[in-house]
């Protein structure tokens, strides 16, 4: 996927405030519905289609793709902040036993 339209469909994602926890998940299903709608696939492993992926999964995988292209243009500042949201909403996602 091309890298500006990538950040595109990830800007709800970059744009949620960061202290809240439901509009960032709201982001997040938008963003999964643009990359549906566009046809991005998440691979297992094997390179094939992987089965149930939700919603969550789909943006932290995109979002690990977009940290790697910034990663690549040097923008090192903007890779934390990728990296960093991408384990946030892991953690919204899943949250740990002992702090759920």
């Amino acid at each position: 996927m091309d890298p500006l339209l990538l950040a595109d469909v990830l800007e709800p994602v970059l744009n949620a405030s960061e202290n809240d926890d439901g509009a960032l998940m709201e982001a997040v299903n938008l963003s999964a519905e643009a990359l549906a709608a566009l046809g991005a696939v998440i691979l297992d492993r094997n390179g094939r289609p992987a089965d149930g992926v939700t919603d969550e999964r789909a943006v932290v995988a995109a979002l690990n793709t977009h940290a790697n292209t910034l990663m690549r243009a040097g923008r090192l500042d903007d890779v934390v902040e990728a990296l960093q949201l991408a384990q946030r909403i892991g953690l919204l996602a899943h949250p740990h036993p002992r702090t759920a």
